[in-house]
């Protein structure tokens, strides 16, 4: 799979923190996601602050972020700022799933980095979530008072006091990282343009698509698997929907990479599976199973031990130091 990567312009909230990444690439545009990633947990590891990427995002400016921070500043509500970030988030950040879902009187703003290879990610989904938080509160200062917060991360010693700088009720080990709030706050005005530019909109829209154009078949075939496998029933349908062809070409392509639909699938749900027995140590097989796709909890230990020798509990116990490796 490529690597994915996430533009530069994020080093400026860090600077005081990581000042040797700043210097790095300084004179990138880019820089690898999981480099970023993994520099956060070590900031908020030796400056022993678990909430840094909550802090440190609290103080970001996005209209800094270019065009799609001004676009989305400079809308008219809330919802639709939020709908255009959702919409050319990509262009930010690779390997990410971004959305925005309303159900009823209730809204939910997810993030996840699609590549489960890119762990641990806390400082990551904090500073990210922080970002969005100060989306809403700039429609309402009140807002966190009705706003429930869920991060992926396992709960442990050092964050289970987070909610002191969030403010806001947490749920650890959620399926995603994401603020809930009431959805009528989408209604709130949140500039007073008139309007937002269509120039610039159309400007992004162009950007995306040369950026979808230019990113390889399977990476984008790999990531709507995972992303599928994260938010629904995942089918070879929906990869072809999504991949705007019919199902036939996409088994075309697919062979034409030396994979079937299900070897891809397969890869996915194994490559997934693999990172959470790992790290997701609450999350009890039969959990993993149906996360997974799978109907039975047997059908999913015996894929596994055809994938791996072990059988998925064995292989959560070597991982994790309670037994020797085979």
């Amino acid at each position: 799979m490529t690597t994915p990567f996430i533009t530069s312009a994020v080093l400026e909230d860090w600077q005081v923190w990581m000042p040797e990444n700043v210097e790095t690439f300084k004179n990138e545009s880019q820089l690898p996601l999981s480099k970023f990633v993994y520099s956060l947990e070590e900031a908020a590891a030796k400056a022993n602050k678990p909430e840094l990427g909550w802090l440190v995002g609290t103080s970001c400016n996005y209209l800094s972020r270019g065009v799609l921070g001004k676009v989305a500043m400079q809308s008219r509500t809330l919802g639709m700022g939020l709908h255009w970030l959702c919409r050319f988030y990509p262009l930010i950040q690779d390997a990410t799933l971004m959305k925005l879902e309303v159900n009823e009187d209730i809204a939910r703003l997810s993030y996840k980095i699609l590549d489960p290879q890119i762990w641990p990610r806390e400082q990551d989904a904090l500073y990210t979530l922080s970002i969005f938080a100060n989306f809403l509160k700039s429609v309402s200062p009140d807002i966190f008072s009705h706003v429930r917060i869920g991060i992926e991360a396992p709960k442990t010693a050092k964050n289970s006091e987070l909610h002191q700088y969030l403010h806001a009720p947490i749920t650890y080990s959620s399926n995603a990282n994401e603020i809930i709030f009431p959805a009528k706050f989408l209604s709130r005005a949140l500039s007073k343009s008139s309007e937002t530019s269509q120039t610039e909109i159309a400007e992004l829209s162009k950007i995306y698509s040369s950026k979808n154009r230019s990113m390889a078949f399977m990476d984008r075939a790999k990531y709507l698997i995972y992303r599928g496998l994260i938010e629904t029933d995942i089918s070879q349908d929906f990869v072809a929907k999504e991949l705007c062809l019919s199902t036939r070409t996409l088994r075309r392509k697919l062979s034409a990479e030396g994979k079937s639909y299900q070897n891809l699938l397969d890869d996915c749900r194994m490559n997934l599976a693999s990172c959470e027995l790992t790290l997701a140590k609450s999350v009890s097989l039969a959990q993993m199973a149906l996360k997974l796709g799978y109907s039975e909890h047997s059908t999913f230990s015996r894929a596994f031990l055809r994938w791996f020798g072990v059988s998925p509990r064995t292989y959560r116990r070597i991982m994790t130091g309670e037994m020797p490796s085979i």
